[in-house]
């Protein structure tokens, strides 16, 4: 694909009808995303930003789940001393990256979607999934606190009580469940998933670009606050990362 070099070897891109199909491919962890993960669906929405013949990005995972979030391996060899000075981790780099693309983004869902794996969906314009789909974020269970700005979002989105059963009871919410409080737009039968995403995704890539974008534009309000929600999560997950308590429960997941 033309520019576009991915270094993880768990990412895969291809092109269909002026979308770009990005494809989580590490279905042996459950697509637990890891840095170089990260760095490499930042280049890819970059890339759709940068190519006037692309119109739109779905973004699907390969295996039974969709994303098991954050890889805790990585959250342990982190170093203190990547997050000083407020700087954003990479998936947060990613997350400001879907922000900020006047494009139209698709993700489809199967299984678990865990802690980024269900807060990235929050970014993403739609949201199709499988019927056997279930959305857990999991960073309570883990000593740590909301990101990608969910604190804000999922309150506004899902409703306060909803909001709380993910982030503070660390409940698991289903597709219907997810589907009724508008966590998703579409649900459908799993082998349908993956020809019913791409249809949405091509139907959206068809659409004139330009008044998608300024459709995107004046959808955004609201961003600047997101933002520094995001900041403020950040300095809170990162102290939270770092702490005693936190990488016990970290090793002993491991343990597991």
């Amino acid at each position: 694909m033309t520019d576009l070099t991915f270094h993880s070897g768990f990412i895969q891109a291809s092109e269909h009808n002026a979308v770009l199909h990005v494809t989580l491919d590490r279905a042996d962890k459950l697509n637990a995303l890891t840095v170089a993960m990260y760095q490499d669906l930042t280049a890819a929405v970059h890339h759709l930003a940068g190519r006037d013949d692309l119109n739109a990005l779905l973004l699907t995972a390969k295996g039974r789940s969709y994303s098991a979030g954050n890889d805790i391996q990585d959250f342990l060899k982190a170093d203190p001393t990547s997050r000083d000075n407020g700087k954003l981790s990479p998936a947060m780099v990613l997350v400001h990256a879907l922000m900020a693309l006047d494009k139209p983004v698709i993700m489809a869902v199967q299984g678990n979607a865990t802690g980024i794996g269900t807060t990235m969906l929050l970014h993403a314009d739609l949201v199709i999934a499988a019927d056997n789909a279930r959305f857990h974020t999991a960073f309570i269970n883990l000593g740590l606190v909301p990101e990608a700005g969910s604190s804000l979002i999922l309150p506004a989105l899902i409703g306060r009580q909803n909001a709380a059963r993910l982030l503070m009871a660390g409940d698991t919410l289903s597709a219907e469940e997810a589907e009724r409080c508008g966590l998703i737009a579409y649900r459908t039968e799993a082998d349908k998933l993956g020809s019913e995403a791409m249809a949405l995704a091509t139907r959206l890539a068809n659409k004139s670009p330009a008044a998608m974008a300024m459709t995107k534009q004046l959808m955004r309000h609201g961003h600047d606050a997101i933002k520094t929600q995001i900041e403020k999560e950040s300095a809170l997950f990162a102290e939270r990362m770092f702490s005693e308590e936190t990488r016990e429960i970290f090793a002993g997941f491991l343990k597991k």
